[in-house]
């Protein structure tokens, strides 16, 4: 995709009054029979807002998506709060695949924001409580690397099949078989069922899948599980809301999280959905981008094991900000290849570690009984900077790509200084 000429396809004057794209047999020609939503219902011109309004319409889903979820894991459990979200992701991806108008489609972004970061926030919380502290490390960066697959996966998808129609219908079937499916086979979190439920045999029924998952002859029957707080009844989600007020250092911490949160939020997501504007072919630019986060989210294990978590975030959000500084050198590289898109890349890339850590930061901050809500906050926060992001590119068009850059290596350095 290049970036279409608006006064040849849109018309200016009365040569277009109505501000309407052209569509001629040579527009048909040049998209080599690949279809899309903008094409259907005509979104360029003076409806071209519409589109950055599909993209931030799937975050107002995620707002929604975060914050219930946020209060659901810690009521009805990590694992079942997971199972709602991808269940309305699949329904939502084949209705999405007949909407017959904008307005449904709408509606089903909408609904796939909410499911999509409803089931991956409840089951990056129920894997890693599985995990022993020694390996989280480890744990984040598989769950994240094949999230990066999945990027692969949709630059893929997205070059071999033409019609968005079916387009949607796949993602519809891929969420199905990838993620439904196997998380129906998996047992709550043990940690969730002992300290939130108080239900000890529930937490000794996990454990023993888990053991014999690894092939262990450990008999679980054999420990007492006690939780370190000696309560007998459920806190209810009052008491635990009250807990915020009561312990001033767990609010002063979400509050720090939630502006970490929402920075990266605002630049990984303006990237993610901006990188076609980057390169004169929108597949390569993508795959750029799903082979930096492959690259970051395998790399990014090392300094979170041996630096730490707090140090490694520092770092992450630094050096983003210097790359995107860089970014505003106007130099060309070689070929169509410039330190833009170089700088802009190496950026990315941090800023896919900066997500990837501070998952992981958060988590092991929050304690088991508030861990679910406080993730889902920190979550929802990011949903804010993620609704923003995709209007960079509105920018882009008005001021240029150079102010952007500017913002995103202010409001990193911001965060990762102080």
């Amino acid at each position: 995709k290049e970036q279409y000429d608006r006064d040849n396809l849109c018309g200016t004057g009365d040569n277009n009054a109505k501000g309407q794209l052209n569509v001629s047999e040579d527009f048909h020609w040049y998209t080599q029979g690949r279809t899309s939503f903008a094409i259907d219902w005509n979104l360029y011109c003076d409806r071209e807002f519409l589109r950055s309004m599909i993209s931030s319409i799937y975050f107002a889903g995620a707002w929604i998506g975060t914050s219930v979820g946020g209060t659901l894991y810690d009521i009805i459990g990590r694992k079942r709060g997971a199972l709602i979200g991808y269940a309305i992701v699949i329904s939502s991806s084949f209705a999405l695949s007949a909407s017959p108008s904008i307005e449904v489609l709408f509606v089903c972004r909408l609904l796939q924001g909410i499911g999509v970061f409803l089931g991956f926030t409840g089951m990056f919380v129920l894997l890693l409580e599985y995990t022993a502290t020694k390996y989280r490390s480890i744990a984040n960066s598989a769950i994240l690397f094949f999230w990066a697959v999945g990027y692969l996966i949709v630059t893929l998808t997205g070059y071999l099949i033409k019609d968005w129609h079916w387009l949607a219908t796949t993602s519809g079937f891929i969420s199905l078989t990838i993620s439904l499916i196997p998380l129906l086979l998996t047992p709550e979190s043990p940690r969730f069922l002992l300290v939130t439920k108080r239900n000890v045999e529930g937490a000794k029924a996990s454990l023993k899948w888990l053991i014999k998952l690894n092939k262990s002859n450990f008999d679980v029957d054999s420990v007492i599980l006690q939780d370190s707080v000696d309560k007998t009844e459920e806190p209810s989600f009052i008491d635990t809301m009250k807990d915020f007020w009561r312990y001033k250092e767990m609010l002063v911490q979400l509050l720090i999280q939630m502006w970490m949160w929402m920075v990266a939020g605002f630049v990984y997501y303006g990237f993610s959905f901006s990188w076609g504007s980057l390169g004169s072919n929108i597949y390569i630019s993508y795959l750029y981008a799903a082979i930096g986060e492959v690259i970051a989210y395998t790399a990014m294990v090392f300094p979170l094991e041996y630096w730490g978590r707090k140090p490694s975030n520092i770092m992450f959000y630094l050096v983003a900000s210097a790359s995107f500084l860089i970014a505003i050198i106007p130099y060309n590289i070689g070929g169509s290849f410039t330190v833009e898109q170089l700088s802009c890349l190496i950026g990315s890339m941090f800023v896919s570690a900066v997500f990837g850590s501070i998952y992981l930061y958060t988590m092991e901050l929050a304690p088991t009984s508030h861990r679910g809500k406080i993730l889902g906050y920190c979550s929802f926060s990011a949903r804010i900077g993620a609704f923003c992001g995709p209007r960079q590119v509105d920018v882009w068009v008005e001021q240029g790509r150079d102010i952007d850059n500017l913002c995103s290596a202010v409001w990193l350095g911001r965060v990762g200084y102080f």
